[in-house]
């Protein structure tokens, strides 16, 4: 639950922002047609007919996605997919896209998930309120990592959120810009891993700080999602 990053105090009646996590083998048609919504206005895929954008990655056991909520109404969505080592099937979307990952992979020191597909309701246009919401899908896609003991994350990042994963989380650049698709923009892949440096970075910044309950509650929700992740 992100209770109350989006309340102004005059309006604390307002339903609260909860954070809900599916398994690969769950209808995720609400996060899907708002990723189609979100890819489709800004110009980088085709309208579907059927509404909707998925692609081969969201059906991996290996992979959950998350969506962000108020009451029925889905704001963003992000999805993680996991590597573990000595694992043979490719299981991160970057993977196809930079040759840079096959090393990554081979000096793992545990496991790595990568950050990727998202999207924000195309019908909020407060610039301000767009930034605080981008800000709380990585926020709650960092406390499922941490939940699940991940040593690294990748995120394939537009090069105007770079400067946001460097600044706020210290995310360093693996891969240069590559044609990411869908749509034909440059994507840079950023790595960063997890360790005392982060939670040093973490505690000084009141908005990402983490604690323990919180990563407990978000462990137990979500481990029965990814039980595949080593598979």
């Amino acid at each position: 639950m992100i209770s109350n990053l989006f309340k102004k105090p005059e309006a604390q009646e307002a339903p609260d922002v909860a954070v809900r996590w599916y398994a690969s083998t769950e209808s995720k048609r609400e996060l899907l047609t708002l990723r189609h919504d979100a890819y489709s206005k800004a110009g980088l895929i085709k309208e579907s007919p059927w509404g909707i954008f998925a692609d081969a990655y969201d059906e991996l056991p290996t992979t959950i996605t998350a969506g962000l909520f108020r009451g029925d109404a889905c704001l963003s969505t992000l999805r993680l997919s996991y590597f573990t080592i000595g694992s043979e099937r490719p299981s991160l979307p970057c993977e196809k896209v930079y040759s840079e990952v096959a090393a990554i992979k081979a000096q793992a020191q545990g496991t790595i998930v990568e950050l990727s597909r998202l999207a924000m309701d195309p019908a909020i246009t407060n610039t301000r309120y767009r930034a605080r919401l981008y800000a709380a899908t990585i926020r709650a896609a960092l406390v499922a990592c941490l939940a699940t003991d991940a040593r690294q994350l990748l995120v394939a990042t537009q090069l105007k959120w770079r400067k946001f994963y460097e600044h706020a989380l210290g995310f360093e650049v693996a891969a240069p810009a590559q044609f990411y698709p869908p749509g034909d923009v440059p994507v840079v892949l950023l790595s960063l891993v997890v360790d005392a440096r982060l939670e040093r970075r973490m505690r000084r910044n009141v908005f990402f700080k983490i604690g323990e309950a919180e990563i407990a509650e978000m462990r137990s929700e979500i481990a029965p999602l990814i039980s595949g992740k080593s598979a």
